[in-house]
């Protein structure tokens, strides 16, 4: 299927981009906005780092080329940082800032490219889920690749995948960013308790992290709001979007070796016909992300050992 065909109608759905220091990532992700031609645009932006020399005028600069590209009947407005925040802060907040305005939404990351129908998926199933509070959100992104269902299907995953999503205020004003009501024990919450021990593992020891201080990270309090509430994402069964942040400047995504790295795009099939509950997406998360084999990858041993050295030391 092609991920160049234009979306059957403009977005009719706020949506709230993401970005920093990136020119060439943040613009090729603009230019699929640019084609949904969103009626309301949030552009939020964090603050250079003043010791990194030329990244002042990389931001800003950045800033003005995405501002200078809108050029269809759209609302925009800003939160330009004049301080650098960190990816906590910086992104927390900016959502925060969004979901003040909005009631629901599309959220987009500087590298995360989406396929023209991730827009109309989304805001068909924002509608059709608005007052359900089993589902926490809306993500385009399917890793696995191949499904035994169509891509007029969906189905449901008990974990928040933010690489092109989208939710409701409803669900944010949930959100803490310090995760106050973790205890430290995955198998005193009902959603954990059932996953395998090594996702359970995985979990307590980024939970840990987070509310030690000790990761700058905004998305793994999401994760745990949603096991939490045993709330899950709805989830299309091809994949739509790509992430192309995959670099050695990046700062989550740095090995561009890694096998979640620029995945193809396709389309779904609109009008949805039904939804699947088959939890498949679970299964293939708990063994390819979480388990054990997964975490003597590259990414995983960093956080790994990175994580004991701050322990050993404090």
């Amino acid at each position: 299927m092609s991920d160049t065909s234009a979306p059957p109608t403009s977005a009719r759905t706020a949506v709230l981009f993401l970005t920093f220091n990136r020119p060439d990532t943040t613009m090729e992700v603009f230019a699929a906005i640019r084609q949904a031609r969103p009626p309301r645009l949030y552009i939020a932006s964090d603050g250079a780092r003043a010791e990194r020399a030329g990244e002042a005028a990389l931001v800003s600069g950045l800033r003005e080329a995405m501002l200078a590209k809108v050029n269809w009947p759209c609302e925009v407005r800003t939160l330009f940082r004049d301080a650098n925040l960190g990816c906590r802060s910086a992104v927390s907040g900016a959502i925060s800032w969004f979901f003040t305005h909005e009631e629901r939404g599309i959220i987009l990351e500087d590298d995360c490219l989406p396929s023209p129908s991730f827009f109309p998926f989304c805001e068909g199933l924002l509608e059709r889920y608005a007052t359900d509070t089993t589902v926490a959100g809306i993500t385009g992104d399917y890793r696995p690749q191949k499904s035994e269902y169509g891509p007029d299907t969906y189905g449901r995953v008990g974990y928040p995948l933010i690489w092109g999503w989208a939710s409701w205020r409803r669900v944010w004003d949930a959100y803490d960013a310090n995760i106050a009501a973790w205890n430290g024990e995955p198998e005193d919450y009902p959603r954990m308790a059932d996953r395998p021990k090594a996702t359970r593992q995985y979990l307590k020891l980024v939970f840990d992290a987070v509310q030690d201080g000790k990761l700058d990270t905004w998305d793994f309090q999401f994760n745990f709001q949603c096991q939490l509430h045993q709330q899950d994402f709805l989830h299309p069964h091809v994949n739509l979007i790509t992430n192309i942040g995959f670099t050695d400047g990046a700062t989550h995504t740095s090995d561009p070796n890694d096998p979640n790295a620029a995945l193809p795009r396709e389309e779904v099939l609109l009008p949805l016909r039904k939804a699947v509950d088959g939890r498949e997406y679970d299964a293939w998360l708990d063994k390819k992300v979480f388990a054990v084999s997964s975490i003597r990858t590259k990414a995983m041993n960093r956080i790994y050992r990175w994580y004991l050295r701050r322990r050993s030391v404090t």
